[in-house]
């Protein structure tokens, strides 16, 4: 990060990536809109480039690209810091086990398991189906408390 402006200019593109622009300021909606590459948001306010550039002033304009680069290299990090996999078990009811990762590290599981005594779906393909929706909903989940703006 450049300085204190492109910190504040980063944490209102969030509050916008994550909120919306409405309660936002004028010259604060259109820098969220700028930054997240949001035209429909510059429309929204009657706004073209040029003019919210010009609106925003010259030292926010200037700060614009970096900040749409740090927000994009945010939201890339938070991407790839959660991940899961899912892996084949053979025994105690077979199916699949569902493994929850946060670098790396395994921070859950679940056992998704297609036959034996506590059968929970009909067949391997339903497990699996089953174990990889439970991991993208928890991706998701963990997205979006690591970097509010997934939510977007």
């Amino acid at each position: 990060m450049h300085s204190n402006l492109d910190t504040r200019l980063l944490a209102i593109a969030q509050r916008a990536a994550r909120e919306g622009i409405g309660a936002l300021s004028l010259g604060e909606a259109l820098t969220a809109a700028l930054v997240l590459d949001r035209n429909d948001w510059l429309h929204e306010r009657g706004y073209s480039i040029a003019d919210a550039l010009e609106r925003i002033g010259t030292d926010w304009a200037a700060r614009v690209p970096a900040v749409a680069r740090q927000f994009q290299t945010d939201l890339a990090q938070a991407r790839l810091r959660f991940s899961f996999e899912i892996v084949p078990r053979s025994g105690d009811g077979e199916g699949y086990l569902l493994r929850l990762l946060d670098q790396g590290e395994e921070v859950g599981c679940g056992h998704f398991p297609a036959r034996g005594k506590s059968v929970r779906f009909a067949d391997d393909q339903c497990a699996y189906d089953e174990a990889h929706a439970a991991g993208l909903a928890w991706l998701d989940g963990k997205q979006a408390q690591a970097l509010p703006a997934l939510q977007h």
